[in-house]
């Protein structure tokens, strides 16, 4: 068996496969992580990608690791959230360009 990276949807997966097997084949694979977990606490898009993503970064796929490494688990969701608050501080910009150009 081997360890294979591979994407669907944007979401980075780990995955085994039999050694013989193509890469192609790692959506067929014994997975390892991490487990699609926003069904179970719905998470809007592109967070839930992006927490995703982090998630897979630090290697957290089981609970044992997120359980272990608690910091980390903040660490993701600080990151994931960091975009949205870049996000909002550019709209926040914007909004007060188009307010002085107005004045």
């Amino acid at each position: 068996m081997r360890v294979v990276e591979y994407e669907k949807g944007g979401r980075k997966y780990l995955v085994q496969l039999p050694g013989e097997a193509p890469d192609s084949d790692a959506p067929k694979g014994i997975p390892i992580g991490p487990p699609d977990i926003d069904d179970l606490i719905s998470l809007p898009e592109p967070f839930s990608t992006r927490l995703h993503n982090e998630l897979f970064a630090r290697r957290l796929f089981t609970l044992t690791d997120t359980m272990k490494y608690q910091n980390e688990v903040r660490a993701a969701l600080q990151a994931a959230l960091r975009i949205d608050v870049q996000t909002i501080q550019e709209a926040y910009q914007k909004f007060e360009s188009l307010k002085a150009q107005e004045a």
